[in-house]
């Protein structure tokens, strides 16, 4: 057998190998401040329901409308940060549910840390979470929600 021949069935093993592995879904980049109260996702547009991709944070401190919603802020790619209300299944991939419907439990942002992706910044303190993507963002505590 030739040189060749060796790397020609080498590559057609690993193709085959690479064909049937099952492909690993993920949940995306996001995080959940100490607290638990505020839990963070970077969503593409089929994961945000049609709402476009972008940054999405469900919290406790955000009052949603009607009261049965999870209260939510969307930071997208190109403008202001908006406050909106999500339904259980729309803030389910927030949280970590992938598309195949596995869970990928999102890791903790320690105060005092921040969290970069996709050219969003995220600051979690102890007095509150600020996140923004150029000069546009959010700032979430129990007492103050600020969108800009």
């Amino acid at each position: 057998m030739t040189h060749r021949s060796r790397a020609l069935l080498l590559l057609l093993a690993v193709a085959a190998v690479l064909a049937v592995s099952p492909a690993v879904a993920s949940a995306g980049a996001g995080f959940t401040v100490p607290s638990g109260n505020t839990t963070c996702g970077i969503l593409t547009t089929k994961q945000a329901y049609g709402r476009g991709a972008g940054l999405y944070c469900t919290s406790s401190y955000i009052k949603a409308k009607p009261a049965e919603a999870i209260g939510a802020v969307k930071l997208n790619r190109t403008g202001r940060a908006r406050k909106i209300s999500m339904g259980n299944d729309e803030a389910l991939p927030v949280s970590g549910l992938r598309e195949d419907g596995g869970y990928d439990k999102r890791p903790v942002l320690a105060y005092g840390k921040t969290w970069r992706r996709g050219g969003f910044k995220c600051v979690s303190r102890s007095t509150g979470l600020l996140c923004s993507r150029s000069k546009h963002g959010f700032f979430l505590s129990r007492e103050e929600q600020d969108y800009f």
